[in-house]
């Protein structure tokens, strides 16, 4: 009768075995964060490309906009001069 297993020798056993999942759970939440952070990477590098895409057109839309309305300010200026 001394082969038989006692609570205590259970509560360890559970013990030991909760401190090993744990340390298997943290090892995957490792290479989780780690491959998370590598998304994140690509991700800000597609949306760093997709704005610049998207900001050509509109910077020269800008500059367009710009050299009218000097064009137009340095018309109406002339006019007021000639009259």
């Amino acid at each position: 009768m001394d082969s038989l297993v006692t609570t205590g020798d259970v509560l360890l056993y559970i013990r030991i075995l909760v401190a090993v999942m744990l340390v298997v759970v943290l090892y995957h939440t490792l290479f989780i964060v780690v491959d998370l952070r590598k998304i994140l990477r690509r991700i800000e590098g597609i949306t760093e490309q997709l704005e610049s895409i998207i900001m050509k057109p509109i910077n020269v839309a800008d500059h367009i906009l710009a050299g009218i309305v000097e064009y137009l300010n340095e018309q109406g200026g002339e006019g007021k001069k000639r009259k």
